[in-house]
Parts: structure tokens; sequence; C-alpha cells
């Protein structure tokens, strides 16, 4: 449902934990509360059922991105340090990455020590910290 939010959230450097659709509200709940966890849904009743939790109003990314940010404003310098995919934290250096990259391209390689995504900055990266500059995210 948040899948995207979740997304820009790890790329924020929030540690999310995004569980696929099989896993029931109950469970979720339980990871919540044994982790020590915000929740964060567009689901009223999961939301009214869990006291730490923060509930999307919006469908527009960008209006989610900024309720988010306006309960904990993120660090700049956390930019780019999780996985996007499965929120682990990124290692310097290309160790055994699974995506091929031109080293001489990219002045710095991260990688994911738990699934093997690699990641190096780029127009990507420069466009997502437009985004979320735009936004008001990391302005002071």
């Amino acid at each position: 449902m948040l899948g995207r939010l979740s997304r820009f959230m790890r790329i924020m450097g929030y540690d999310t934990m995004y569980p696929n659709l099989e896993v029931a509200d109950s469970e979720i709940i339980e990871m919540c509360r044994n982790e020590s966890r915000i929740l964060v849904s567009r689901d009223r009743q999961i939301c009214l059922r869990y006291k730490n939790s923060i509930r999307i109003n919006s469908d527009i990314i960008q209006d989610q991105i900024v309720q988010i940010c306006s309960y904990e404003k993120p660090m700049k310098e956390n930019l780019f340090t999780r996985c996007t995919v499965c929120n682990g934290v990124l290692i310097p250096g290309n160790c055994n990455c699974k995506e091929e990259f031109d080293p001489r391209k990219a002045d710095s390689v991260s990688h994911c020590p738990d699934c093997g995504k690699c990641y190096w900055p780029g127009t990507h990266s420069e466009s997502i910290v437009k985004f979320l500059s735009d936004l008001g995210i990391f302005n002071q």
C-alpha cells in the first residue's frame, strides 16, 4: 500500500520494514511492538489498534513524504545509507555486487551486504536530492 513511500523513507535513511501483503495486521502490530517501531499505514483500523502509528492521509507521494518528515525530520547525512530493496545498511565498496557498473563513472560505490544491490552517485541520486529539497525536506 505504501511501497513507494517506504523506498523514499529508506533513501532518506529511515529504518523501514515493509511486510508483504500476506502478513496479517495482528502480526504487523506484534512486529512493531517487539521492535519498537512506528507503524505507518493508510489503513485507519490498524492505526487505531496500534498507538504508535502514523496514518498517511494522501495518495500523493509528495504529501506522504512531507507528512512523514513532519514527525521526524531526516538528516541529510543519512541520505542513501540504506538499501531501497531490503533496508540493509549500505557499505562502501563493490563487494560482490550483482549489478554491473562502470567504475570509471562512479567515484564511490556502496553495496548492500544483505541482497547484493549496488548503489553509486549519478543523475538519479541528484534528481532525488532535488525532489526532496523542492519539498522543503532539507531546507533550513
